[in-house]
């Protein structure tokens, strides 16, 4: 169980890692841009964000459960950082869609 948790934290960490540098690159793209390129990269950005948010709270409960903190939040609190981590991703990528929609539409 051990090898597990550590696999799950190891590759938890570089998906918000890598999430968080490619948002990172994309942004210093982004401002080099203009037009639909620039709306398109500023909307994977906060996508990207999303995820990472997304990622880093699954990485917690993950962390916490093994390490039996988990049953010390409390259950509103729990309930709380879930409906942040997936407004967060369901925000983002509404967003993303409704950029690509309106580039379709010009």
């Amino acid at each position: 169980m051990n090898t597990l948790t550590i696999l799950i934290v190891f590759l938890g960490a570089a998906t918000v890692g890598l999430s968080g540098f490619v948002a990172y690159k994309l942004f210093i793209q982004h401002s080099k841009m203009l037009g639909g390129g620039k709306k398109l990269t500023s909307a994977l950005v906060y996508m990207l964000i999303g995820e990472a948010c997304l990622g880093a709270g699954t990485l917690a409960f993950a962390v916490m459960a093994h390490t039996g903190h988990l049953p010390n939040v409390p259950i509103p609190i729990q309930s709380l950082l879930r409906l942040t981590m997936f407004l967060a991703t369901a925000l983002t990528t509404a967003h993303l869609y409704m950029v690509i929609k309106n580039l379709r539409d010009d």
